[in-house]
């Protein structure tokens, strides 16, 4: 006969403690889960073949009793499983990005409709504090959005760093490489062809122009105001009408160039 221990737990080769969801216990549900820790979810096949994918559909016949074992936790399954009947689905903004990538995770694995379109909105909230997770979730799963966002956001680093997440989908890998591509190519005319005027404050400012030019994000649109600033450069003291006039004549020419690159996009891809 099984025992406990003074703390409580049983000891081995006692079974499972198996309790029941609070929210999923309705008394004519017609199929059970079982999350990885034991907790029974009570469903209906009607509104799982209605909201999801995932799942068989709800004419499928199965054995009395009988409780399909899940591998994801009761907290996953509780939130993902509000997405599945007609009411008001749950919020996803007080979940940490752990949490919030399983229950996506599981959304995708099962084709629940709902929290597919919540978890996809709510992960663009963490592109720039998780950029390599969401980027490896985008391309296992093909969420083009996610990784058209991610493009500009990530443009500074390196392919050898990411190139594991995007070889997941060539297509890509190839469209974020030439998107890149682009602006570490104007880089490098920039550097060839900067502007000759004389004055020592404007060859301060080019220098610091062509220094920050190792980070290609820089060339992008939202950032061209500041980096062709020359009044934002600390230092120069008495910057000359002429060297103010010269850095606007170059941010235009540049911005007229960045203008020319396409946003990345890969709406014609599929995904």
């Amino acid at each position: 006969m099984d025992t406990k221990s003074e703390d409580g737990v049983l000891a081995r080769g006692s079974p499972p403690v198996v309790s029941t969801s609070t929210l999923f216990q309705s008394s004519d549900a017609d199929v059970t889960f079982r999350s990885s820790d034991n907790v029974d979810f009570r469903l209906h096949k009607r509104y799982l073949e209605f909201a999801t994918g995932g799942f068989p559909p709800a004419n499928t016949p199965s054995s009395l009793g009988e409780i399909v074992r899940l591998s994801e936790s009761s907290t996953t399954l509780e939130i993902l499983f509000q997405f599945i009947y007609p009411q008001r689905h749950p919020s996803l903004d007080k979940l940490g990005f752990e949490e919030l990538l399983k229950v996506a995770e599981a959304a995708e694995k099962y084709e629940v409709f709902g929290a597919l379109t919540a978890t996809h909105l709510m992960l663009r909230e963490f592109l720039y504090s998780h950029s390599k997770q969401v980027l490896q979730f985008a391309c296992v799963h093909r969420v083009a959005p996610l990784v058209e966002r991610l493009a500009p956001i990530m443009m500074d680093t390196p392919l050898s760093k990411i190139k594991g997440a995007l070889i997941l989908c060539p297509s890509y890998f190839v469209e974020w490489s030439l998107f890149r591509e682009q602006y570490l190519q104007l880089s490098i005319a920039l550097a060839q062809s900067r502007p000759q005027h004389k004055c020592d404050n404007f060859n301060i400012f080019t220098r610091v122009v062509l220094q920050k030019l190792d980070k290609p994000s820089n060339l992008m649109m939202p950032n061209l105001e500041n980096l062709f600033n020359i009044r934002s450069i600390g230092g120069l003291e008495n910057i000359q009408v002429c060297c103010a006039t010269e850095s606007r004549k170059w941010y235009h020419a540049v911005r007229e160039r960045v203008a020319k690159i396409p946003e990345f996009t890969l709406e014609t891809m599929d995904g």
